[in-house]
């Protein structure tokens, strides 16, 4: 009676359950059979602001979950210094998807790969850890894997399905398979991590893995105990796609975990474009495969964009020697991935021609408008001070380093960025002298106060001395200044080699005329990632005017600009026509946001996006640029209601 009575009231209610019913080759969600349609967003991507804007176009085209990493980088930026606010607020993005009526799918790696920096792993792990092994069962690198679940797993379980929540599913690394050698080791470590998540998460949450659709892949990236899945793009036979799961997982459901909509870009070659029709068309196969049970999620739905020093490299470890870097990519700011979203959150043709289809599979609703965008048009820029000045001005003792030889940037508290060295040569070294560098990471830039840069080195070229002259270091000052510019950590699946070859800055000794240079000090330039160590040094300077712009000097230094106080409403595109290379902030002083690197000589971005409210707000906002290379005679930067992601690109700039 008092059971009756209480379901009567509403008190008992079903148990919710999520699990795979590997009888029926479905998903079984409370008892029925069920087939998720998911599009992949990042929260970590998108402006918090734009969260619902974002998740109701998802939904509006008919799509039933969202699927998202989780970056252990994002929060966990500095060695136990957790962020699960503002950008980072994770849990309040996977409760505004159930708000919507949307499932959720999270994929807390710890490896991501997904074009951030390092693969989502943060860049301290490489300071004071030498014989770090990455994505292996390895001492140092398990107990700091522990450490972070033990924060981010418990948090997840009020948020799983069973218990009132949206999460139905959980990825446990990420294309594992790929990840060599495919031994003893690489599947202790994968079975270390599964047993870690089952602690934490329960054995009801269904856990699973992704890799390519390969059988050599699919092998390796899967043990017993976690459901394996594939990825796959656009084009050729769906049969044998899911053929390879298949033979991985011969009863459940088939899953496509990641169907490329587009594909990722780099600095320096072409935008990748996939032809929305071919892409529909082998949205369709899936959607319709299996007398339409086939799960899928789209990679991307919206890619959003990397913002920050947060966008990774591409590394070419399969060409490289042990002793030295592999060549680097670094990927663009832009994260669009020809997307059916914009990277601005816009609704494209692809947009309507997949929700149109969806149509047939799922209910869809009217999408919320476009939001508006600002074309103010040209913006003049004024010089500031240049890096030198500004380095000479700092006396913060975690922003002002001393040491006897250069240390790497991670090793000294910062984990991307820039960083300026600083060396005594006058009364040294005999001059003319011959620089020569050891390895670096990634890109560099040699200058006196008197010549300015007098060499340019990447580590996508062969490594070439250079000479310092007396004329060179002048009469007042005699040092040589270094700065390193991060163009961000590989996040390609072979993290695999020693740690200094994934440290950023000087990773070595640097010599003149064959003696090894001493006494360094080091400029932390980037040591905060939301706020930059730019920005705290600014209030020491209090006037520019005596400053002289080095544009017109032997070489040129790397300079700040900055605009007057502006008040635009709406998203708008700044284009950097005539400026070389560099990264753009906007906002007041301590309260800037960092839009990301442009460079429009290497292309094929041009144009950087800035959200609504960044650039004004009751006391308005500024712009400000670091330029490394070239600056334009009119110092004007244009903003437009026009993105350009796919100019003109030079390959040589690298």
């Amino acid at each position: 009676m008092l059971v009756v009575i209480l379901c009567v009231l509403g008190v008992v209610s079903a148990a919710r359950e999520f699990t795979i019913d590997y009888q029926r080759d479905c998903y079984s969600k409370d008892g029925e059979c069920y087939r998720y349609i998911a599009g992949e967003m990042h929260y970590f991507r998108i402006p918090p602001q734009y969260w619902q804007d974002r998740l109701e176009k998802l939904r509006a085209a008919g799509f039933t979950t969202v699927q998202t990493y989780i970056p252990w980088n994002v929060h966990e930026p500095y060695e136990g210094q957790y962020r699960f606010e503002g950008s980072a607020d994770v849990h309040h993005y996977l409760s505004l998807a159930q708000s919507l009526g949307l499932n959720v799918i999270v994929r807390p790696g710890p490896f991501l790969a997904t074009e951030w920096d390092f693969g989502g792993f943060p860049g301290w792990l490489l300071k004071d850890r030498p014989s770090i092994e990455f994505r292996r069962n390895e001492t140092i690198f398990m107990a700091e894997i522990e450490r972070w679940y033990e924060k981010l797993l418990p948090s997840l379980v009020p948020l799983l399905y069973r218990n009132g929540g949206p999460i139905i599913t959980v990825q446990v690394e990420n294309e594992f398979g790929s990840n060599k050698p495919c031994d003893e080791s690489h599947f202790a470590y994968l079975t270390t991590l599964r047993d870690i998540y089952r602690r934490h998460l329960g054995e009801e949450t269904v856990l699973f893995t992704v890799d390519g659709d390969s059988h050599r892949l699919a092998k390796c990236g899967n043990i017993e105990g976690l459901y394996s899945t594939v990825n796959f793009g656009a084009g050729g036979a769906v049969s044998e796609k899911f053929a390879v799961q298949r033979k991985q997982e011969p009863r459940g459901p088939y899953v496509c975990s990641a169907f490329f909509s587009g594909w990722l870009d780099h600095w320096g070659h072409p935008f990748n474009k996939v032809n929305a029709e071919k892409m529909v068309d082998s949205l369709k196969d899936i959607l319709e495969f299996a007398e339409k049970t086939a799960s899928i999620s789209m990679y991307m739905f919206h890619g959003g964009t990397n913002f920050g020093y947060t966008q990774g490299g591409k590394g070419d470890w399969d060409n490289k020697t042990t002793d030295a870097y592999p060549e680097l990519w670094g990927k663009m700011t832009s994260y669009d991935y020809d997307a059916p979203l914009s990277e601005a959150g816009d609704t494209t043709w692809k947009y309507q021609l997949t929700r149109k289809l969806i149509s047939n599979y799922s209910k869809v609703y009217e999408p919320p408008a476009n939001t508006t965008k600002s074309n103010r048009g040209p913006i003049q820029m004024y010089h500031m001070f240049d890096l030198i000045t500004l380095c000479t001005t700092m006396t913060q003792p975690d922003l002002v380093i001393k040491s006897r030889y250069p240390q790497p940037m991670e090793q000294i508290g910062q984990n991307n960025g820039y960083l300026m060295y600083r060396v005594a040569l006058k009364n040294v070294v005999q001059l003319p002298a011959i620089i020569e560098l050891p390895i670096f990471g990634d890109r560099y830039y040699a200058m006196t106060r008197t010549s300015g840069t007098i060499a340019v080195g990447s580590r996508n070229r062969p490594p070439r001395p250079f000479t310092v002259t007396a004329g060179d270091l002048g009469e007042e000052e005699g040092d040589l200044w270094i700065l390193v510019e991060s163009n961000g950590h590989s996040n390609t699946g072979h993290v695999r080699y020693p740690a200094y070859l994934y440290q950023k800055g000087l990773v070595g000794n640097v010599t003149a005329n064959g003696e090894v240079l001493e006494d360094w000090t080091a400029y932390l330039l980037s040591k905060y990632s939301e706020q930059d160590s730019f920005w705290v040094t600014l209030p020491q300077i209090t006037s520019h005017d005596n400053y002289t712009d080095r544009a017109t000097t032997k070489g040129f230094i790397p300079t700040l600009y900055n605009s007057a106080t502006l008040n635009i409403t709406g998203d708008t595109f700044i284009r950097t026509d005539g400026w070389g290379k560099g990264y753009m902030w906007v906002g007041p002083n301590h309260e800037t946001h960092l839009l990301g690197r442009y460079w429009p000589k290497a292309g094929p971005q041009q144009t950087l996006y800035c959200p609504d409210g960044w650039l004004g707000g009751p006391k308005g906002a500024g712009l400000f640029l670091l330029e490394l290379e070239q600056v334009p005679r009119n110092l004007t930067v244009t903003l437009t209601d026009t993105p350009q992601l796919d100019g003109l690109y030079d390959s040589t700039q690298l």
